[in-house]
């Protein structure tokens, strides 16, 4: 996993919130509700390990424990072929 200073954080979340919505992987619950998609799960300098994500009209940052509590993940969207015999 890759180590971050602030401002790398900072440049991180300035790109994702430029970024369009959509293609969303998780669903927020209890901190904040809503739909987000996933973006890079980083280390900072004072070795805090967090996810950064992007809502609806914002970019986040959070401890990835609380990401690991309150994201609950997508079922895949792939649609499976299946053949008829």
């Amino acid at each position: 996993m890759k180590t971050i200073t602030s401002q790398q954080g900072a440049e991180l979340c300035r790109e994702i919130r430029s970024s369009a919505p959509g293609n969303w992987t998780h669903d927020l619950k209890t901190i904040r509700e809503g739909t987000a998609r996933f973006v890079d799960r980083v280390v900072d300098q004072d070795g805090l390990e967090i996810v950064y994500f992007r809502g609806a009209d914002y970019a986040g940052a959070w401890p990835a424990a609380n990401w690991d509590r309150f994201a609950v993940a997508r079922a895949s969207a792939e649609v499976e072929q299946m053949t008829l015999f």
